[in-house]
């Protein structure tokens, strides 16, 4: 059974992470990990995420064997957690949304030291879609691109970092970039392709979190023995579908 030290536990991807590992026997949650000052703190996790007390309990460190790291949380703190990791040397699933380019080139640097799995986005057909969008830029003629996402009102970074990866596999500037906040749930992300003669719009959407819980896990599955590198979603998809 693989053993995962889930960092970001008590927010709404850890939610979802943990109640996916419920019907998964493969794998299980062994450190619920969220920072120093979280409200959480302590608490059962089954009473917050569940109503329903797990006898597991919220913790700012890991305290049990783990085989991987799956980092879900929010950016803050990021540099932190970064050094932690340098310390504990694990297997590490990077799903945090919203880095700055000199976080990018730390996990880079962390990278050869253990593996490190980059996913700001965890659906194996968003990034079909930006390998697309590659292709679409070599081919010879004008072709204008526009990418466009909406999140919950609730998200911190705009635009997300799917988006930000969409514009750059097209070669388009961040500021280009059109996001939209509004609402609970369900998001989506749109890249319109055209010139005067045609015209492309591929939009990939989801109704909840469970998909990215479950592409995470399908990484954790495939990555967590993987010698020291970093790796991205393409280079799952040249693993397994190439």
């Amino acid at each position: 059974m693989i053993k995962i030290a889930l960092v970001g536990a008590s927010g709404k991807m850890g939610r979802a992470v943990i109640r996916e590992i419920m019907n998964d026997e493969s794998i299980e949650v062994t450190n619920f990990i969220v920072s120093d000052n979280s409200k959480y703190l302590g608490s059962d996790v089954g009473a917050h995420h569940f109503s329903e007390p797990s006898g597991s309990f919220f913790s700012k460190k890991v305290d049990k064997p783990f085989d991987c790291i799956v980092d879900f949380a929010t950016r803050e703190n990021v540099e932190t957690r970064l050094s932690w990791y340098r310390g504990l040397k694990k297997p590490l699933l990077f799903c945090t949304t919203g880095l700055s380019q000199e976080q990018m080139e730390e996990l880079k640097i962390l990278s050869n030291e253990f593996p490190i799995f980059i996913a700001p986005n965890t659906s194996v057909l968003t990034a079909l879609m930006t390998n697309l969008l590659t292709a679409i830029k070599k081919v010879k003629g004008s072709y204008d691109i526009n990418i466009s996402e909406k999140h919950h009102k609730s998200k911190i970074d705009a635009p997300s970092g799917t988006a930000i990866s969409l514009a750059k596999s097209a070669n388009i500037e961040e500021k280009k970039i059109k996001s939209i906040r509004e609402g609970e749930h369900g998001n989506w992300h749109k890249a319109k392709i055209s010139n005067d003669f045609e015209e492309l719009e591929i939009k990939h959407s989801t109704a909840n979190r469970n998909i990215y819980a479950q592409g995470a896990l399908n990484i954790v599955k495939w990555f967590y023995q993987k010698p020291k590198n970093l790796y991205y979603m393409q280079t799952l998809i040249e693993d397994l579908y190439e």
